[in-house]
């Protein structure tokens, strides 16, 4: 098990779980704690699963507390002194924010999204940080 330290636009750092599956060959990136960016917050255990093949999964769940909201977030693959290997682009795109919309408020709402990286940095990747914005 890899720890990991995810960091949030304002500076302020979440731990990041890092996990690595050598018989199904996935890494694995869990936020623990909550995160807040202005009314928006998510939930503790987003996770962002990377796989060989350079294809990414994001899991977690959001909320506001003020209507028609949008998270903004932009996930940073780093390597193994923590220096920014890539971002992942939204899966058919080469835009890398992913944008979860929040129309009404203090209803939780499911972020299931797919993303992009090169595959050739698979096995640098030791660590994940988030940047986001509501």
């Amino acid at each position: 098990m890899v720890a990991t330290i995810g960091v949030i636009s304002v500076g302020l750092a979440h731990p990041a779980t890092g996990t690595a599956n050598a018989s199904t060959a996935y890494k694995r990136y869990t936020w623990n704690k909550s995160m807040k960016a202005g009314d928006c917050w998510m939930y503790g255990g987003a996770k962002w699963t990377l796989y060989p093949n350079g294809t990414a999964e994001f899991d977690a769940r959001v909320f506001s507390t003020s209507d028609d909201d949008a998270w903004l977030m932009w996930a940073h693959l780093k390597d193994e002194n923590g220096a920014v290997l890539d971002e992942i682009q939204v899966a058919g795109s080469t835009s890398t924010k992913f944008v979860k919309n929040i129309p009404v408020e203090v209803r939780t709402y499911r972020w299931l999204a797919k993303g992009r990286f090169d595959p050739s940095l698979y096995p640098l990747i030791k660590g994940m940080s988030l940047s986001k914005h509501c």
